[in-house]
């Protein structure tokens, strides 16, 4: 919902000047250090009357590190003491904290990232200099910054624009005497209120002593964490050494972790960052003297997204590893090989247990590929000092060998036999417990194909099978026509990164079979000689069109509200019946971000819909006009349709971009409607548009505000009407710009 305030609007001009390129026009040259810099990943341009590099080309050149976020475009440059931060299109930089601004932002151009020159080098202390004969730009990592980068000369470089090359903005149509003012929350981000703690690094200007790469610590981690979208935690507590009786130290989250990236600075400080994640955890931290550190400072490292930083002062060539439990809730970054150093058994009537110990927590994953003889667990960065030995009472397990694995890590080898069990993790401070336990039986899972496999033992005619989807909540489950006697019931875990557990339980005459999964994933159900099986899939593995559509608004986020009608209840209306007739098109499979009065942030909207890969995203919004502030304008009436062109729309695959997009949605609902035709609108602020990457468009469906729009838009046949010219729109989208896969 956007509100519209009518008074007179006094346009500024607004310079778009191009990337100036002339076939017979010498290329830009670049110097760093004395050095030319050649064999670029790419060529610099001259944007604006500013010169941009490809980023990596320079700073790592002078012994910066580049590192680069996917997710939220931004590019960050570490260089001494200063840490830099830059989001692609947008002029706002963060400098240790501090939000700074620059006159020109860096872009994406023919798929490589590109910064301008001047900028960052002067916030790092260095030289810029214009050679005009050359065509050179020249960078001296050890000046003082105060050079200004000149401008070019007449023959064609870069130049002052004159008047006369301003392009005209024009006003606002004679029938809409009115300023577009995008007040609402649901559209709006939240602020980024400080990107690093104060204490993490040396004050302005300082002297900072570059390592000697032999001198660097050493990253000794055998086993890289995935990344697995889970629901934000809270790191609660980090446990340092003198607790933890180890060379290390142990973040405790609240609940399973989505994504840790970390990196060494040249300084020799190691850098942990964990994502999606609230910090409870700040200030300096205990050094003992059993671990090559020196310092220890933690802090939330950004509010959106949400980043909680640990940052390691590390002395020498140290060597360090980072490991995650199996559950995902603790962290381990460890200053030492993990020595596990018993290993213990034991049986009761129900279960099979085997009980871990190590220096420190051992990180665990779980290999099946020798079932039907054994499960491997493989102990990232381990020393393996315990022996193997037997299970007493023997209900799964008959033995258990252990063994060095070649990449670093440890091995312990659980022979099982046939009887497959189900199985669970638990952890403690140095220790984990590997249960196995009774349940079910005729069933496995198979992690390297993401497939459940259901003995034949019993006829089932899988095309009876009823599938109950619950995606938003990472529920699907399974009604299986026959008795739950024949697999028992219970869990059978699986910890794959995509299928977090698989329970069986009985529901009147029937099996019912949930998974529970760590993102949004679909299912196929097949027969083989010796089994049923039902495999996940990520959507776009086999579905050939997705859409997302997007209701506005929700829970305690109502929109606008005139006239009797609440916008967060109409558009969640019109998105049902959207969500009718998509899901009765065998050719479109199509999600929502929600399906009843549900809060839904704007960034996990959009997040939602990248992550499952959707190929267009749809975002429906009702419209409110005033006069002024809190006075309505009875008067305006008629639908829009916003876009922004992203340069994450790979239009490669798409085949379209989002202006095309709005334009084909804007013209099915105004002529299936008869409303007035209030044309298409760029939005580069709207986060659902500029965070998704996907082609995608935000539909105001009519003005609240407005007596007569109002009574139409509470009419449920007006409604339908709406919902099928949607619907069309996406089909002809669909129809004309076939997503490549």
């Amino acid at each position: 919902m956007k509100k519209i305030f009518s008074f007179i609007m006094i346009v500024g001009a607004i310079i778009f000047a191009p990337i100036f390129v002339n076939a017979e026009m010498q290329p830009v040259r670049l110097f760093v250090d004395g050095g030319e810099v050649l064999n670029m990943s790419a060529p610099p341009i001259i944007l604006n009357d500013r010169t941009l590099v490809p980023v990596r080309d320079v700073f790592e050149r002078v012994g910066g590190v580049v590192g680069w976020h996917s997710g939220h475009r931004q590019i960050t440059l570490y260089y001494g003491s200063d840490v830099l931060i830059m989001t692609v299109d947008e002029t706002s930089a963060n400098l240790n904290g501090n939000i700074i601004e620059m006159d020109i932002p860096p872009i994406i151009h023919n798929d490589r990232t590109m910064v301008p020159l001047r900028f960052p080098s002067e916030v790092f202390g260095f030289d810029v200099d214009w050679d005009s004969d050359e065509r050179a730009a020249i960078v001296n990592s050890n000046g003082n910054g105060d050079s200004d980068e000149v401008e070019a000369d007449e023959d064609g470089e870069v130049f002052d624009l004159d008047a006369s090359m301003i392009p005209s903005i024009p006003l606002p149509p004679e029938d809409e005497p009115s300023y577009n003012y995008e007040t609402e929350s649901d559209n709006a981000e939240l602020p980024w209120d400080g990107a690093l703690n104060s204490d993490e690094l040396p004050a302005p200007g300082a002297t900072v002593v570059q390592v000697n790469a032999q001198d660097l610590a050493r990253d000794i981690s055998s086993v890289p964490i995935p990344t697995i979208s889970y629901a934000e935690t809270t790191i609660t507590t980090l446990q340092t050494p003198s607790e933890t009786g180890t060379a290390a130290y142990m973040a405790v989250a609240s609940s399973p972790i989505t994504e840790v990236q970390y990196f060494l600075l040249p300084d020799n400080r190691l850098v942990v960052d964990i994502h999606n994640a609230t910090s409870m955890i700040s200030g300096n931290f205990d050094a003992p003297d059993n671990v090559p550190v020196s310092g220890v400072r933690a802090s939330q490292f950004s509010q959106q997204p949400r980043v909680t930083r640990i940052v390691f002062d590390i002395v020498g060539a140290a060597e360090y590893s980072i490991s995650l439990s199996a559950d995902r809730t603790l962290l381990a970054i460890s200053f030492s090989k993990n020595r596990i150093n018993g290993i213990f058994s034991h049986s009761d009537a129900y279960s099979d247990t085997l009980f871990i110990q190590g220096d420190v927590l051992p990180a665990i994953s779980i290999s099946t590929e020798g079932f039907p003889n054994f499960i491997t667990l493989n102990i990232a960065n381990a020393e393996m000092a315990a022996v193997g030995g037997f299970f007493p009472g023997c209900v799964f397990a008959s033995h258990f060998e252990t063994g060095q694995n070649s990449d670093g890590s440890a091995y312990v080898r659980v022979y099982v036999g046939g009887n497959w069990p189900s199985f669970s993790i638990a952890n403690s401070a140095n220790s984990a417990a590997f249960m196995m336990h009774h349940g079910v039986s005729g069933v496995r899972y198979d992690s390297v194909n993401r497939e459940l496999r259901i003995s034949r033992n019993f006829f089932m005619d899988i095309h009876s099978v009823e599938q109950i989807n619950d995606y938003l909540r990472y529920n699907y489950t399974f009604v299986l026509p026959a008795s739950a006697e024949i697999l028992g019931r219970g869990e059978v875990s699986t910890l794959d990164g995509f299928v977090n557990s698989i329970t069986l339980s009985r529901q009147g005459e029937n099996i019912h079979l949930t998974f529970n999964t760590a993102r949004v994933l679909t299912f196929s159900v097949h027969e083989e000689p010796e089994y049923y099986v039902i495999r996940a899939h990520l959507p776009r593995e086999i579905m050939p069109f997705i859409v997302v559509i997007d209701p506005g608004h929700g829970g305690s986020a109502p929109g606008a509200s005139h006239n009797g009608i609440v916008e967060k209840d109409l558009v969640l209306s019109v998105s049902q019946m959207v969500m009718q007739l998509l899901n009765a098109d065998p050719f479109i499979t199509a999600y929502t971000t929600r399906t009843d009065d549900t809060f839904v942030s704007l960034l996990n909207r959009a997040e939602f819909a990248n992550d499952i890969g959707a190929d267009l995203f749809v975002s429906i919004h009702a419209n409110a006009a005033e006069l002024s502030r809190g006075v309505i304008n009875p008067e305006v009436n008629g639908i829009e349709t916003w876009y922004t062109l992203s340069e994450r729309e790979t239009f490669g695959n798409y085949n379209i971009d989002s202006l095309r997009f709005a334009q084909i949605m804007q013209r099915h609902q105004t002529q299936l409607t008869a409303a007035h035709n209030r044309g298409v609108r760029d939005a580069p602020d709207f986060v659902v548009l500029r965070e998704t990457n996907m082609p995608s468009v935000l539909l105001e469906i009519g003005f609240l505000t407005n007596t007569d729009e109002a009574a139409r838009l509470s009419s449920p046949l007006y409604q339908m009407q709406l919902a099928q010219a949607i619907y069309q729109g996406i089909v002809e989208a669909f129809a004309t710009h076939t997503p490549a896969r």
